[in-house]
């Protein structure tokens, strides 16, 4: 039998190629794991604040049929703001621009609705033939702006239509 000799290297420390490989996957890998995170925190704040209008939306919505049900006449036709009194928790409707940190503007504009002069049903935008102006039903329309640091302006709109119930509508 052979006598085999191994030769044991009895290495204590990293050489310097093993050095310069981790420190290059340090700085390839940090930067790119953060730009993802920052990316995804990003994302996700978009998708809050498109959240929060959709909600302050609905609330708009709400409001408004307080104060119809407080007085049709109330819905005056014109282009309003809707913001909220400080220092309280009512609402005022104002026609000028609010001076609001509130990065959510409510921008609502009120018309009587047309219908169609043969059938009487509401008349959408497209529609064609004749149409008269129906004073006890309202097309209101809700944009809710809003322009945070990071996005360019924005808006959400919704279309309701309210009519008058206090009072009899025949059609």
């Amino acid at each position: 039998m052979q006598n085999v000799k191994c030769k044991i290297i009895d290495r204590k420390g990293s050489t310097l190629v093993e050095i310069i490989l981790v420190i290059v996957l340090i700085v390839l890998i940090v930067p790119a794991s953060l730009s993802i995170f920052i990316s995804a925190r990003k994302i996700g704040g978009q998708a809050y604040i498109q959240h929060q209008a959709a909600v302050t939306l609905g609330e708009t919505e709400d409001i408004l049929k307080f104060l119809r049900n407080q007085g049709y006449d109330l819905l005056a036709n014109g282009e309003f703001y809707l913001v909220r009194n400080p220092g309280t928790n009512s609402w005022l409707v104002k026609d000028d621009m609010p001076d609001s940190s509130d990065i959510y503007e409510r921008y609502i504009t009120i018309t009587d609705a047309l219908r169609h002069q043969d059938t009487n049903n509401l008349y959408m935008d497209g529609d064609t033939g004749a149409s008269y102006t129906d004073p006890d039903t309202k097309k209101i329309i809700m944009n809710i702006l809003w322009s945070p640091d990071y996005l360019p302006l924005n808006e959400s709109s919704q279309t309701i239509y309210m009519t008058n119930w206090q009072k009899a509508v025949v059609y």
